[in-house]
């Protein structure tokens, strides 16, 4: 059976996500002497920085799971300048007063928990079969629905103060899939009656990795020796979710499609055999089913 393998980047800035994992391919399949697919688990603008999962061969099947996991960031959010793309690459369009330092600590309760959450212009978001950041660049009006996202935890980490006027915060933020920064900090400064820029964005946590851990490589380190900074997949899913390990006959069974019953809560279970991760089953009033087989 084939391994499967992931590795965990710090992300440098100035860098887009795309372009680490066609450097990683690159590398890697160097290193392996033929050509290998790998993709990111969960995208980093350029100018942030971070753990970035990267996915190789029949890890990258694992998207969808590493998608739901929470993550954590720690951001900068400077006041009183407005910028098109809500952080330090826009233009300047707007300037107002800071907001006072203890408003903001009052409001950020407002921001945990399930909420609603408007997407930036400039992202990734799909208008009508196009990308938004292309419309905005292009100046088109047009507006970005109101998506349901969940915030697990805001807390201050730093700020700068004028008196008692909020220059600048630094927030630790723990929240779940698909959910923007960026329009954290818009919104934050909204609420407290001024307008704001995210100047800086280091993602700390994802998929169960952090980022000052041993198994976390720089770019330039896994470039020049990829095949030791790799580490098997079933490292991310068992972070995910809780594991199994397969007989030979509920194996094949899984195998050519079958379901098999399973003694287990329901729930999402990775699936080992022989040793390899062969499966993401899905169990439900006792019967397991493959949702993602990750074999060859």
């Amino acid at each position: 059976m084939s391994k499967k393998h992931i590795a965990i980047i710090n992300k440098p800035v100035g860098i887009s996500s795309s372009d680490v994992v066609i450097k990683c391919r690159n590398a890697y399949s160097r290193a392996i002497n033929h050509k290998i697919k790998c993709g990111h688990m969960g995208t980093l603008d350029p100018m942030a920085s971070g753990i970035l999962i990267i996915a190789f061969g029949n890890a990258t099947r694992l998207f969808d799971f590493a998608l739901k996991k929470e993550k954590t960031y720690t951001a900068k959010f400077v006041f009183g300048e407005e910028r098109d793309t809500i952080d330090a690459t826009g233009e300047l369009t707007k300037t107002a007063n800071l907001p006072k330092y203890q408003h903001i600590v009052d409001i950020l309760p407002e921001f945990i928990g399930n909420i609603k959450q408007v997407p930036p212009k400039y992202s990734a978001v799909n208008i009508n079969g196009r990308r938004a950041y292309d419309l905005a660049r292009k100046g088109y009006d047009f507006d970005i629905k109101a998506k349901d996202v969940f915030i697990k935890d805001i807390a201050v980490v730093d700020r700068t103060l004028d008196g008692e006027y909020c220059k600048d915060i630094t927030l630790s933020i723990i929240c779940g899939g698909g959910t923007y920064i960026r329009s954290i900090c818009r919104d934050i400064a909204e609420s407290a009656g001024s307008v704001a820029y995210m100047s800086e964005l280091v993602r700390t946590e994802c998929g169960g990795f952090k980022i000052d851990e041993n198994y976390t490589y720089e770019l330039d380190e896994f470039l020049t020796r990829p095949i030791e900074c790799v580490i098997d997949a079933s490292n991310l899913v068992n972070a995910l979710m809780p594991s199994l390990e397969l007989s030979e006959n509920e194996y094949f069974k899984i195998r050519n499609g079958r379901s098999v019953s399973i003694n287990m809560k329901d729930g999402n279970y990775s699936a080992n055999y022989m040793d390899d991760l062969a499966f993401i089953l899905k169990i439900k009033d006792g019967i397991a089913k493959s949702i993602c087989y990750l074999g060859d």
